[in-house]
């Protein structure tokens, strides 16, 4: 795998161990132009099976390039254990969803900027932060914690960012020789696919193949990405009554 999503993995498998600490503190799918369209159209939104591979990597970079707001689902598997990522997310910084780490819990997550942001642990994860102490489970339980960059988190601003998702994972499979299309896989949510693989890395490109050139996924041994809800609202609110991490470390 690339050092892109080579380092998101490596995010995703320590946010879990920091945040212990910090505790302690449908596709759109177009519908192709009709015979009568013009010749010039008809090449720009003719289906990725018909174009090269270069071209289809241009294409799908340049639409991820431009979106304003993207869903990202990742599992990370190794050996017995599954981290799984599941976040909604904006140009701007902002992102709302989920994160599991194995031996440190679950947490729903919340980042209003690139610079803040809330998590509200899971009953696994309170376990595992205070110790199985009932009376700070009482306290924890259902609350939403702030948190600031450079308070031992900052790991999940990184996570959020939407250009690690929709830039550097094309960094992976660029137009370099050896650059090849190849049969296309499962992914929830779209129809069918195109594959990109580029010489040297194991991971594969999964484009759209209806003629959006959406970005769908990526997916290599023990790793699965999903891109969907592509330009979809994203509504991020900062949570009532939050206590601080500070606070209650």
């Amino acid at each position: 795998m690339g050092a892109a999503l080579l380092g998101a993995a490596v995010l995703v498998a320590g946010t879990g161990a920091e945040s212990g600490q910090a505790l302690a503190a449908q596709p759109v799918s177009a519908p192709l132009a009709q015979a009568a369209a013009p010749a010039a159209d008809l090449t720009q939104i003719r289906p990725a099976a018909a174009k090269t591979p270069v071209q289809i990597w241009k294409a799908s970079r340049a639409k991820a390039k431009k979106a304003k707001t993207v869903r990202v689902q990742a599992t990370f598997k190794d050996g017995g254990s599954t981290s799984r990522l599941d976040l909604r997310m904006t140009k701007d910084g902002k992102a709302t969803g989920s994160l599991t780490v194995p031996g440190e819990g679950s947490m729903k997550l919340i980042l209003v900027s690139k610079k803040k942001g809330y998590f509200k642990p899971g009953k696994d994860m309170l376990e595992e932060i205070t110790g199985g102490d009932p009376a700070m489970e009482d306290v924890l339980a259902g609350r939403w914690i702030t948190f600031k960059k450079g308070e031992g988190l900052d790991d999940i601003f990184e996570l959020a960012s939407m250009k690690t998702y929709t830039q550097d994972v094309f960094k992976l499979s660029g137009p370099q020789k050896g650059l090849t299309k190849v049969k296309g896989k499962k992914v929830k949510g779209y129809k069918k696919t195109v594959g990109l693989k580029e010489k040297g890395y194991q991971g594969t490109l999964l484009i759209a193949a209806d003629g959006t050139n959406r970005l769908a996924g990526y997916q290599e041994k023990g790793i699965n990405f999903v891109f969907s809800e592509w330009n979809k609202k994203v509504t991020v609110k900062a949570p009532a009554r939050p206590l601080s991490a500070s606070s209650i470390s």
